[in-house]
């Protein structure tokens, strides 16, 4: 843990490593707290609730990923080597992370209930990323029709979530690289 955080701080940044590490339902509040050293009652001044935690921990996920994202491709020139480096930063936080996943699929793999305020942070991230990549392809194939260019947009993004899945069940980059391969192909 980074020194000389407050409280609040502490609890995020333990949460956040024991959430992604053990998974959401298996991390308690108590553990939290003590791995913080944090009081009961300092966690209850800043979060309601666990799922605030939560909510909060997959804020600072999206806000980090994106910064992530944007340091790989701003270092392209063309859209189409932007989306590609999507895929290059995507193996490189895949190995990082040892093959852990993405942290949105996996809290909410978890959740019983799918409309908590957590599943809508997981649909507020996909829907930004896929955003985000179907830009690229936009950008890229600007002289083709727009069904074309959404269909393609569409099939680049289920190819990244795709390679996600695979790569966290195989533990292997190969997913990520047989889709970055077939995103050029689509890219033609």
């Amino acid at each position: 843990m980074r020194q000389n955080l407050g409280p609040r701080d502490r609890i995020l940044e333990t949460a956040a490593r024991l959430f992604y590490k053990q998974g959401y339902n298996s991390t308690g509040i108590n553990q939290i707290l003590e791995e913080a050293k944090v009081a009961k009652a300092s966690l209850y001044q800043h979060f309601k609730s666990k799922e605030d935690v939560g909510v909060e921990y997959l804020k600072l996920a999206r806000i980090e990923w994106f910064a992530g994202l944007e340091q790989w491709t701003s270092k392209k020139s063309t859209p189409a080597q932007k989306l590609i480096a999507c895929f290059d930063f995507l193996e490189y936080a895949l190995t990082h992370n040892e093959f852990r996943g993405c942290k949105f699929i996996n809290i909410l793999a978890e959740l019983a209930d799918a409309e908590t305020r957590i599943q809508r942070q997981v649909v507020e991230h996909k829907e930004k990323l896929r955003d985000h990549i179907k830009g690229f392809v936009r950008q890229t194939l600007s002289h083709q029709g727009a069904e074309k260019i959404e269909s393609i947009g569409d099939a680049v993004y289920l190819l990244f979530e795709g390679a996600i899945v695979e790569s966290k069940i195989f533990r292997d980059t190969w997913p990520t690289k047989a889709a970055r391969k077939i995103v050029r192909t689509l890219l033609e």
